[in-house]
């Protein structure tokens, strides 16, 4: 199913949604056929739990999968939808974000590591293998807490360009991460090598271009040619920046992910 049948399907349910792209650099390529949509609970209706697990069923979510959708969309404020096209196969996404639930721990002021969204990842045609994702925010009060984050989660002997790229990323934000304002997550999934971070920098209001040179440090140490790097890239020069992911992916591989220009629907 194409990203645009997913489009419309989310279109549907007749209410406002959110749809960012990302780009994701790995060992020689970039996969750009990515996006996100975001619905809030209520787009679907007084019986929210009936219509998503039509919604998820129709994308080919697995059974094991579906069945656990009650339980994860108790307490959830947001619900997004992810499609990732490439290398012949077709992955979809079903995010839940605890939205409030954060908020509330980030204006206390606390200290413990708190799930932000929790996220079931399949490949269409592989009914039996859905991935489980859990993003937890990180409480840091100031960029050395964030380095120090970064350099944990993203040891230099196993993943060095992407601690390169997280590092750079955060000193272009340092005004915002001195101020406990940049929003750091702690990817992870049971039963595999995955293991990265998430920093989302919607509040430094930083365009794509205006971090094009560590873009194109990225995609070089990557191997990724050159002119495909400043084609993909270059269409989103003019987006705001979003956030970046990197580290390690379930593959074992390592990745950067960067995310930008949402749009609203």
């Amino acid at each position: 199913m194409p990203a645009e049948d997913l489009v419309s399907r989310v279109a549907e349910l007749g209410a406002p949604f959110g749809l960012e792209r990302s780009v994701k650099i790995a060992e020689g390529e970039l996969v750009d056929d990515r996006c996100l949509l975001s619905v809030h609970r209520a787009a679907f209706g007084s019986d929210p739990l009936a219509r998503l697990a039509e919604m998820a069923t129709a994308l080919d979510m697995p059974t094991s999968a579906v069945d656990q959708i009650a339980a994860a969309l108790d307490g959830a404020d947001i619900v997004h939808f992810g499609h990732e096209g490439g290398a012949g196969c077709e992955v979809r996404k079903l995010y839940f974000e605890y939205a409030t639930r954060t908020r509330r721990a980030m204006a206390a002021g606390g200290r413990d590591r708190v799930l932000v969204h929790l996220a079931y990842k399949w490949v269409r045609g592989q009914s039996d293998r859905v991935a489980v994702t859990r993003y937890s925010w990180v409480p840091c009060a100031t960029r050395a807490d964030v380095e120090s984050q970064l350099l944990s989660l993203l040891p230099a002997q196993v993943a060095p360009r992407a601690l390169r790229s997280a590092l750079h990323l955060l000193a272009r934000v340092a005004p915002l991460a001195e101020r406990g304002r940049l929003l750091m997550m702690e990817v992870e999934e049971a039963g595999n090598l995955r293991r990265s971070c998430d920093l989302n920098i919607y509040d430094a209001a930083l365009r794509v271009g205006g971090i094009f040179d560590l873009i194109e440090t990225t995609t070089r140490e990557f191997g990724v040619p050159p002119a495909r790097a400043a084609a993909v890239f270059g269409c989103a020069r003019g987006k705001t920046l979003g956030h970046l992911s990197a580290g390690i992916g379930r593959d074992g591989e390592e990745f950067v992910t960067i995310y930008y220009g949402v749009e609203a629907h």
